[in-house]
């Protein structure tokens, strides 16, 4: 599909019709999507060339691409491009960047490029505080976690099913399966629906816990998002 829309481009360009940031952005989003990251790449390059400057929603589309394929070196790299060309990075390219640091593990360098958010006036999201929460909680900081939990709830923010599945599992991996059940019982009495992901760490933090008790305790409850 992505090479008979290059072929069209060819086409086009042999008879000096003039393509605008959209026919580059698709087509770079068509390369990204087919894992053709570096022809997507060099595209940016040409776009460049032919005087057609790259949008913000080009490096999204990039960034976001770069993440799926966990190269968050070439994100960085996207990030200073950015910048080198006067755009300023939203907040999406921020959370591709904090969630592939934090999948690394590399969690001081996701807490940075927070802070560098803050300093540039832009507003960090439920989605970015998700990714620090769960790169917390895999790396067995769970008291950063719940700190992190509560800040942002303090500061006006709603956690949702994410957010609250990340802390019940952090929990559970940290040996407290009762705090696990207490999280649990809350996010239900806020309205959040727990999806099949948080039954099924429910499911493993009791047996891995060794929670024959909370196991009866789960049948009692409802199953709304099972059914």
């Amino acid at each position: 599909m992505v090479d008979h829309a290059l072929q069209l481009f060819a086409n086009m360009t042999e008879k000096g019709v003039l393509a605008n940031i959209i026919t580059y952005n698709s087509l770079i989003h068509g390369l990204c999507s087919f894992g053709r990251e570096t022809e997507a790449a060099k595209m940016l390059i040409d776009m460049e060339e032919e005087g057609v400057s790259p949008s913000v929603a080009t490096f999204n589309i990039l960034v976001n691409s770069f993440c799926k394929e966990g190269s968050v070196k070439d994100v960085e790299l996207a990030v200073q491009a950015m910048v080198r060309r006067g755009l300023v990075p939203d907040v999406i390219i921020y959370n591709a960047l904090i969630d592939g640091y934090c999948l690394r593990g590399e969690i001081d360098d996701a807490e940075k490029v927070l802070d560098d958010m803050v300093k540039r006036d832009i507003v960090p999201n439920i989605i970015t505080y998700n990714s620090l929460i769960n790169g917390y909680c895999k790396k067995k900081q769970i008291d950063k976690a719940r700190h992190l939990f509560q800040d942002i709830q303090d500061k006006g923010l709603i956690p949702d099913v994410v957010t609250y599945s990340s802390i019940l599992q952090g929990l559970y991996d940290s040996g407290n399966p009762a705090a696990a059940r207490e999280l649990f019982s809350e996010m239900q009495t806020k309205g959040h629906t727990p999806t099949v992901l948080t039954y099924g760490i429910l499911f493993h933090g009791m047996c891995k816990n060794s929670q024959t008790k909370l196991m009866h305790w789960l049948s009692s409850v409802r199953w709304e998002a099972m059914n």
